[in-house]
């Protein structure tokens, strides 16, 4: 590996472990923000749907 590889391996590991240290200091707000996570991307596949469904029938 080189030191740019070596590089991108510390810098993922500085900012995992600064991400699980705040996951554990606002769990509460770390919550509603995953929630909040998973309903916009059923919006988004939901919306998708509708447009392909709509594609498929107009043909």
């Amino acid at each position: 590996m080189d030191r740019t590889g070596i590089g991108m391996v510390v810098a993922g590991l500085v900012l995992a472990a600064i991400g699980i240290y705040g996951i554990m200091l606002l769990p509460p707000e770390v919550v509603a923000f995953l929630v909040g996570l998973v309903e916009l991307a059923v919006v988004i596949v939901g919306l998708g749907l509708i447009v392909i469904g709509a594609v498929m029938a107009k043909d």
